[in-house]
């Protein structure tokens, strides 16, 4: 009898640990004011995502190696949609921009999603790199777009929870990009920004 109820007793102590693995959606959003910056200024807007695998993370706890957060949808393509949508509300042609536009790529380089150790998580690290090249024709101009995000939680981070955060770090560098100074006056045609 006694080893039954230890045994139990274990299993609920390992339960508790266990994280299960979460798929979240990135819907990152560009928060910027319409303007007419842009003065209509065709720009092709292509994403990529550079990472080295599909997972942001693992969530921790006791099997971490199988507890990933990972996208439910395509983020190349969330973040196109959020990079358009910020340009147009801008001023400028985004959604059929043409054959001459300015080629504006973006590629995501990190998006890492970090538990603090040990079994029980209330700790994560959010580190992403963002990398904006636009070029016409023989003209190039880059920009780099960093965040590093502690969150201190009472609680194991829900998917919700994580797709919050995940959302709002990527929605951060996507409008620090649309926000640079120098990167909408090349996109607005100024070769020397």
């Amino acid at each position: 009898m006694l080893r039954a109820v230890l045994v139990l007793a274990l299993s609920a102590t390992f339960a508790g640990c266990a994280l299960s693995p979460q798929m979240i959606d990135v819907k990152p959003v560009a928060d910027v004011e319409a303007t007419n910056v842009g003065q209509n200024q065709p720009v092709q807007v292509l994403a990529v995502d550079s990472r080295d695998q599909e997972a942001f993370g693992t969530r921790g706890g006791v099997y971490k190696n199988t507890a990933l957060v990972r996208p439910a949808n395509d983020v190349k393509s969330a973040i196109e949609d959020a990079i358009r949508k910020g340009l147009q509300t801008q001023g400028f042609n985004a959604f059929n921009p043409g054959e001459n536009a300015t080629r504006l790529e973006v590629r995501l380089e990190q998006l890492d999603y970090v538990p603090e150790e040990g079994s029980v998580v209330n700790e994560v690290t959010l580190t992403l790199t963002l990398l904006a090249e636009a070029s016409r024709g023989d003209v190039l101009h880059t920009g780099t777009y960093k965040s590093s995000v502690v969150h201190d939680l009472p609680l194991t981070p829900s998917a919700t929870r994580n797709q919050q955060m995940v959302n709002d770090i990527l929605s951060g560098a996507i409008n620090r990009l649309l926000k640079d100074p120098e990167m909408l006056a090349f996109l607005a045609g100024n070769d020397t920004p």
